[in-house]
């Protein structure tokens, strides 16, 4: 079986970073005991949360959770500013900052689309932490959140319309969503926040699609751009399957093919990667 990787796979820069910052807090605060929270999991791979929990970050679904005057980390998918300020003095927590720089990027989009009197389209995934954080950055709950044509079908006509886009949705997607906006507004001003490393994992796994007889997407079920992978993989290659690690590999796939292909998410990290083209070769 001949196995190759997707050249853009595995951990971007914004995860990296998460990560490090992460570790770095970790080894600071856990040594005096200090109790250290985020709201939600720093990225969205299972086995990469698991392992920071083991080393002290408590993940917790509520506020309510978080002990006071300890250590508050921001996920790498970012958080509205009133939430964050909310649980900084609820709770006397220091505060760490992990968010995607990208993100960011599209978190100041959305506030100054906002305070130039632009109705703001944020198109994305409705409960995906990061669409949920951009929103606490539009004035006047002054948005709405698109994920498909349907939704932007619903959308009155408006005399401004700016957009932003989840970091991690398909070029595919906006397209399609900007060409129905047009319908709505005069005055649309689009902002492609969509991140470059996405990008291009998106466009490397599209063309390893196309070369081989199985395709292989690594990364958190929870990942929304590792789903995104897998949905470019499979409406080109039948034969994608989307797994989590090598555990997950099963032999009947293979049957009768010759080449695989292997993508991951940008929070996968590379040792999954490996693992899996080793556990392939192996068959």
């Amino acid at each position: 079986m001949e196995v190759k990787i997707a050249e853009y796979s595995g951990y971007c820069f914004g995860v990296k970073r998460a990560l490090k910052l992460t570790e770095e807090t970790i080894k600071k605060y856990s040594a005096n005991s200090g109790k250290i929270f985020t709201l939600g999991s720093i990225i969205h791979n299972p086995g990469v949360t698991k392992e920071l929990s083991k080393k002290g970050l408590v993940s917790v679904k509520d506020m309510d959770e978080i002990c006071s005057k300890g250590i508050f980390i921001i996920r790498s998918h970012g958080m509205s500013p009133h939430l964050i300020n909310e649980i900084r003095v609820k709770k006397e927590v220091e505060v760490i900052d992990t968010t995607c720089p990208i993100v960011k990027k599209a978190q100041a989009r959305a506030r100054s689309l906002s305070k130039n009197g632009y109705f703001v389209a944020i198109i994305g995934n409705k409960n995906h932490p990061e669409v949920l954080g951009i929103k606490g950055y539009v004035l006047n709950k002054n948005f709405i959140v698109i994920e498909n044509k349907n939704d932007a079908d619903k959308l009155s006509f408006k005399k401004k319309i700016g957009v932003v886009v989840q970091t991690t949705q398909t070029k595919e997607k906006l397209h399609i969503i900007i060409d129905k906006l047009l319908e709505k507004t005069r005055d649309l001003f689009i902002n492609n926040t969509i991140c470059d490393t996405t990008e291009k994992m998106q466009d490397s796994t599209a063309r390893m699609s196309k070369d081989v007889d199985i395709m292989i997407v690594v990364g958190g079920k929870n990942s929304a751009n590792t789903k995104h992978l897998m949905e470019i993989s499979k409406s080109i290659n039948s034969s994608t399957y989307h797994i989590e690690n090598f555990k997950d590999i099963k032999p009947e796939w293979f049957k009768g093919k010759n080449k695989a292909g292997i993508s991951g998410g940008a929070s996968t990290p590379v040792k999954d990667i490996i693992n899996v083209k080793k556990a392939i070769e192996q068959l």
